[in-house]
């Protein structure tokens, strides 16, 4: 069955724990946003949700860092952090489901690391507390590290997002993926509070034109120089990859000072 939905979506932890702190314009059209998408999501009737998000020292440290992690646990719980303003869930996972997508990339080219216990921090909790406040469809988070060098460099998360493309495609639940993270920020470091909305801004462009060969040629060196934290955006290119020729629609970008992070959303309108 064809993936009947698809988003991206960036995970501030500033969207849900000091909401006030935002623009009162930019605060309505952020969650206006996150409203087209959820009701994108929820009008498609996914059966599961491939979840690709980030790593922040929730799951592993610098005893075992991976490149990218996909979780099969039954459920997981989150969010981590207690200041989030968001009730703790339970989110259903499907073990299964994750196996087989983990069989085929080995099959295929791709050795992720896999956990069959993981949380859920804001990268993964905040987006989902929007998309699909229920927390009643199972979902298969794929965390990427974009903590410690070496990382996966974005050549690479695009050709797993095509080999995931693939399965994803053939698979016979009805499939939802959604990407997060990003866009510029450089949390904690020298820059904190910087943005870069001209790099986001070309980023987003080469998203919404299919420009694979552009994302793929993206280097660290370059989304670095948008901030630590901008590379997140190892999920979305992924997710580009899944996607293939389909291109997504611009939904709203606003650099938020409050948040210190660009918040960016594109959605994949595949019922037209």
């Amino acid at each position: 069955m064809p993936i009947v939905y698809a988003c991206a979506a960036s995970h501030a932890p500033g969207i849900t724990a000091w909401r006030e702190a935002a623009a009162p314009d930019q605060l309505a059209k952020v969650t206006a946003s996150f409203e087209t998408l959820r009701e994108g999501l929820v009008a498609a009737k996914p059966e599961r949700i491939v979840l690709l998000t980030s790593e922040h020292w929730t799951n592993f440290f610098l005893d075992h860092v991976g490149a990218v992690c996909f979780g099969r646990a039954e459920s997981y719980e989150g969010p981590v952090e207690p200041w989030l303003k968001m009730p703790k869930q339970k989110v259903p996972g499907d073990p299964a489901f994750s196996l087989r997508l983990l069989e085929h990339c080995y099959a295929h080219g791709f050795e992720p690391s896999h956990a069959q216990e993981m949380r859920f921090d804001h990268g993964s909790m905040v987006p989902l507390h929007f998309l699909t406040p229920a927390f009643d469809t199972p979902v298969a988070p794929i965390l990427f590290n974009t903590l410690a060098a070496p990382r996966c460099p974005p050549s690479r998360c695009l050709g797993l997002g095509q080999v995931l493309g693939a399965a994803l495609e053939a698979a016979p639940e009805r499939i939802a993926v959604v990407a997060t993270g990003g866009m510029s920020h450089d949390p904690g470091e020298r820059n904190h509070g910087f943005i870069d909305g001209d790099f986001d801004h070309a980023f987003m462009q080469a998203m919404t034109q299919g420009d694979l060969a552009a994302l793929g040629a993206y280097t660290d060196a370059q989304i670095l120089a948008a901030g630590a934290g901008t590379l997140e955006l190892l999920a979305w290119i992924c997710l580009a990859g899944i996607m293939g020729q389909r291109r997504p629609t611009f939904s709203s970008y606003e650099a938020v000072k409050p948040w210190a992070t660009g918040i960016g959303h594109l959605r994949y309108d595949l019922a037209a």
